[in-house]
């Protein structure tokens, strides 16, 4: 009996060294210079508690739970470096070297250069599983306990410190099958997924989009490289190569904190990434651990593990300088964000067929809540620790008890403009709005969800307004037909107003559509309509997104308004036959059996439009109109830079609203305070509504922030500068009488000034200038001033 307790003591002995070990990771000090081991390096946590100190190898064995590292030893400079899951070097200066090596230059250029020939997308076809682990977590003993708590307060501290000692604050996992082809594209497929507490997995499908499987980061770009020192430290062996290390670091966030500070482990023959560890801190504090396999010539994305610090410590600093000191001990928390996946059964042993691509690049599959369990507990590399297991159990617990999941689903229609009831979403955005022909606009209206039908949405609205008598209304039904290439067939009848000569382009997000609420708060002109529509909308090659559609249309202008000879009550008829294209090469969608959402949406954006109106009907004219749109968005040193182009042409005689409008939002007054009001969107600021028409016009709109200027710990201004021009044509301009109006064959040109987000990070203000041909009079009637918006 004695030796069957003896060797089962032994036995748990060993599991529990062994589970010890594995929790554990080595950290190796260098001397940058000398490449020597640094030894009794004080090495402290982030609440600056000593740690241990480095032995005569320069190491130190730290727990993995252990987030960040502050670094001292005479004669070197401090240094602050993040932990993750792989044992590290951390390099030490004496005196921060600001030259690079040429050959890690060359090394590191080298890399860049030839990342596309080791890319797995260089092989003809491949597959392979992932798994991916998503966390959230704050260490529990940065919470202290409150012995004999006395306010609400204190027992809600205790509380969250026995939640954390015992549960993350959010856990999930995913599988995913990952398909390519050189010719048919690519496929990621969600097999099964986890989240603690949710059940709908579209609460975390946003980080779909953002692994870097099969994808070089981006700090190894050229561009990105700029303003950093590489060194060449030093040559190992991994997989039995001669491997490059590479160290990358700018220095200058604080005395012992870099911005970039990355170790590239380069392989010496083919100059392919194998390894990649560090943080890049310039926007956010993410730390990097990237792992690459050989396989037949190619190198493939193996482990992946990022780490983004949500509440850096120094952020917390400032944030308890404003709250009260009862805060305090909740808001000391750091809050850490974790990615951890790794890539299984890699394999070009494959052939594929053109329906294996159907559809869009991600899917949720069919049967992703079908064993998921299983089909997690497969893939994992590591088993789950005791806390994350734990994790799931009290999250659904939770969940349940508070209804969590209905409410942030609640929270995300709103973010997109809607009010989820039931099976019917609400349009909150166009309950109330202002112009000048109908004043005060009230319209309740909205759509069917997904609750009460897959494959059918129903839709509609009605509206009143308080100056003109007219009540206004649509409805709409749409069928679902090819959800594979997002296919809408719909049948639309409506009666409504509309501004004359504005072009309104489908397409735009729930945000740009509420930007475009203040174009026409300023407007008068407007004429109405009576339409029945027939359209089918579908997605062609993944990022082209098409409409067909046939309506038949009555128009009638609502002001002193003639058209040729024909009165000014006449309603004029048009059957109408259009196609409507949108091209937006980095959009990304994902299918589930509830439609598709958008995953990743980002310019450029080009949209093109050609309608064809037939003469069938007495009061009708005959004509062509096109109009193409482009919007451009890019990043540098200086800032963020936009330039939307826009074409436009009507051939053919047609009434004022189906002419092009120079989309003017400034307001009538006398003076600069007179016409002090909103800016538009993507529009001209200092051109009054109705001034300018055209049947054809090129414009063009240029905006660049400038990078936001620190003024304080919490605050930051934020400047940018405009330049907008407009050039049109209207041969047959006496066809339109009774309305007066310029034609800007001159060259209509303004310059704008803003300061953004002055209140509530929400409001600024604008100064804008006519130039040129169309200036007027003095400075002040030239001048417009308002407010801006940032959504």
């Amino acid at each position: 009996m004695q030796t069957f307790i003896r060797s089962n003591l032994v036995l748990l002995s060993l599991l529990f060294f062994s589970i010890h070990l594995f929790c554990q990771i080595h950290i190796k000090i260098v001397n940058i210079e000398t490449k020597l081991p640094v030894e009794k390096a004080l090495i402290y946590n982030e609440s600056n508690h000593l740690l241990g100190l480095t032995n005569i190898d320069g190491i130190i064995t730290l727990d993995k739970n252990v987030n960040k590292i502050i670094i001292r030893v005479d004669g070197y400079l401090p240094k602050i470096e993040m932990i993750g899951k792989m044992d590290k070097t951390i390099y030490l200066f004496k005196k921060i070297k600001k030259k690079s090596d040429s050959k890690a230059v060359f090394i590191l250029k080298k890399a860049w250069e030839n990342n596309k020939k080791n890319n797995a997308d260089h092989l003809n076809a491949y597959k392979f599983d992932s798994y991916v682990k998503f966390t959230l977590d704050m260490p529990s003993d940065s919470v202290r306990y409150i012995h004999n708590p006395k306010r609400k307060l204190d027992t809600l501290n205790n509380k969250l410190k026995g939640f954390l000692e015992k549960s993350m604050v959010f856990l999930g996992e995913r599988t995913m099958l990952y398909e390519y082809d050189k010719k048919l594209g690519k496929k990621a497929i969600v097999t099964a997924y986890k989240a603690g507490g949710f059940s709908n997995p579209q609460f975390f499908n946003f980080s779909i989009a953002k692994s870097m499987i099969n994808n070089y980061p981006e700090m190894l770009k050229p561009r990105e490289m700029q303003g950093t020192i590489s060194r060449l430290v030093d040559s190992v062996y991994i997989n039995n190569r001669k491997t490059y290390v590479i160290y990358t670091y700018s220095h200058g966030k604080s005395e012992t904190q870099f911005y970039k500070n990355l170790t590239f482990f380069v392989d010496s023959e083919t100059y392919a990434l194998v390894k990649l560890i560090g943080n890049n801190s310039k926007i956010s504090n993410i730390y990097y651990e990237i792992t690459y396999a050989p396989y037949e010539g190619i190198w493939y994305t193996e482990d992946e593990y990022m780490k983004t610090e949500i509440l850096s410590s120094n952020f917390i600093k400032k944030i308890n300088k404003l709250l009260p000191k009862g805060l305090h001990s909740i808001t000391r928390l750091n809050t850490t964000a974790t990615i951890d996946s790794h890539v299984t059964n890699f394999t070009n042993d494959i052939s594929y067929s053109p329906k294996d691509f159907k559809g869009y690049e991600y899917v949720i599959s069919k049967e992703v809540s079908y064993n998921a369990d299983e089909k997690i507990s497969a893939l994992r590399h590591d088993s789950l620790t005791h806390r994350e297991a734990t994790t799931y159990n009290e999250l659904y617990r939770i969940s349940k008890a508070y209804k969590l999941e209905p409410k942030l689903r609640f929270l995300r229609t709103l973010t997109e403009g809607e009010l989820e009831l039931g099976f019917f979403n609400f349009d909150i955005y166009s309950i109330f709005s202002h112009n000048l022909y109908e004043s005060f606009r009230y319209q309740l209206g909205g759509h069917t969800n997904y609750k009460f039908s897959k494959n059918t949405r129903i839709g509609g609205y009605i509206a009143k307004a308080t100056r003109d008598e007219e009540v206004k209304g649509g409805a709409d039904v749409t069928f679902f037909i090819n959800k594979h290439q997002g296919g809408e067939l719909s049948i639309k009848a409506e009666t409504d107003v509309l501004p004359v000569g504005r072009t309104k382009i489908k397409y735009l997000t729930p945000k740009d559509e509420l930007s475009a609420k203040t174009n026409n708060i300023y407007n008068g002109d407007y004429f109405s309509y009576r339409k029945v529509e027939l359209s089918y909308q579908q997605d062609f090659l993944k990022n082209i997104d098409i409409t067909f559609s046939f309506d038949y249309q009555r128009q009638r202008v609502n002001f002193h308004y003639k058209f040729k000879d024909y009165d000014e009550s006449t309603w004029f008829n048009y059957v109408n036959t259009a196609i409507r294209l949108r091209y937006a090469p980095n959009v990304k969608y994902i299918e589930s059996n509830n439609g598709k959402y958008t995953l990743q949406d980002k310019p450029p954006y080009y949209y093109f439009t050609y309608v064809k109106s037939w003469k069938l009907f007495e009061n009708s004219t005959s004509i062509h109109r096109l109009y193409f749109s482009a919007l451009y968005s890019f990043l540098s040193k200086l800032g963020k830079t936009e330039i939307i182009g826009n074409i436009g042409a009507t051939f053919g005689d047609t009434p004022i609203m189906n002419s092009f409008e120079g989309n003017g939002v400034a307001k009538h007054g006398n003076s600069i305070w007179g016409r002090f009001g909103l800016k538009g969107f993507q529009s001209f600021e200092t051109m009054k509504p109705s001034s300018f028409f055209s049947d054809r016009f090129i414009s063009f709109q240029f905006t660049h922030h400038l990078r936001p200027l620190r003024v304080s710990e919490f605050k930051s201004l934020h400047f940018s500068i405009l330049y907008n021009g407009l050039i049109g044509w209207m041969p047959n301009k006496d066809v339109h009488s009774h309305f007066e109006f310029d034609v800007p064959k001159d060259y209509y040109q303004e310059v704008g000034f803003e300061a953004n987000k002055l209140l509530l990070g929400l409001v600024g203000v604008g100064v804008y200038a006519r130039l040129g041909a169309y200036k007027v009079g003095n400075l002040d009637q030239n001048l417009s001033i308002k407010l801006t918006m940032e959504l």
